[in-house]
């Protein structure tokens, strides 16, 4: 894969782990995958997980990007 599609590829899932960021936040709603207190409150933890992961997402397509030119 070159850097240019990787560093695109990377950067939508970040966009997608801002998404679920989001939606674990809103409280109301139905969140899977959680096994603490009840799936319709907000929650936080997963939020800041995701949160995190779209940072590092956003670093490793800088880095993805800028190998290529080099």
């Amino acid at each position: 894969m070159r850097g240019k599609s990787l560093a695109l590829l990377i950067l939508v899932g970040g966009v997608i782990c801002v998404a679920l960021a989001v939606y674990y936040i809103i409280p109301g709603i139905y969140h899977p995958f959680t096994f603490s207190g009840t799936p319709t409150d907000s929650h936080k933890t997963h939020a800041l997980a995701f949160f995190a992961l779209a940072v590092l997402a956003f670093i490793g397509s800088r880095f993805a990007r800028s190998s290529a030119q080099g």
